[in-house]
């Protein structure tokens, strides 16, 4: 990204100075960020921003949009938690099938043989 964000004391200087300004400032560093991603991964992230606009135009507050906005990125984490248990469940299961199919455990009793000397 070519723009730096300005530091908070100037961010609040145009919060409150110039509110119309600060959103645009707002909308050209998200598209200067998607559209530094890459491009098999922009729609994706014009979906995400859609969604997160959308959210903050239905809010009544600022709060009210950071709170919504931070209930959907934890549905987000959650749904992926979800997924890496079960690969993991999966990838457990996968490695126990091989170690009992490997060390003839697989339903056929194991013979030992003694070595000689024993």
């Amino acid at each position: 990204m070519s723009k730096l964000l300005p530091d908070f004391d100037e961010l609040l200087l145009l919060a409150q100075s110039n509110p119309k300004k600060l959103e645009t400032l707002r909308q050209e560093m998200c598209e200067e960020l998607i559209n530094s991603a890459p491009h098999e991964k922009q729609r994706r992230l014009r979906g995400l921003q859609f969604q997160i606009d959308m959210e903050r135009e239905k809010s009544t507050s600022p709060m009210g949009a950071c709170i919504r906005i931070s209930q959907m990125m934890h549905e987000s984490f959650d749904e992926l938690r979800i997924h890496l248990n079960q690969l993991s469940e999966t990838q457990s299961q996968v490695k126990a099938t091989r170690i009992n199919t490997n060390s003839g455990l697989s339903g056929m009793p194991a013979k030992v043989i003694n070595f000689p000397g024993d």
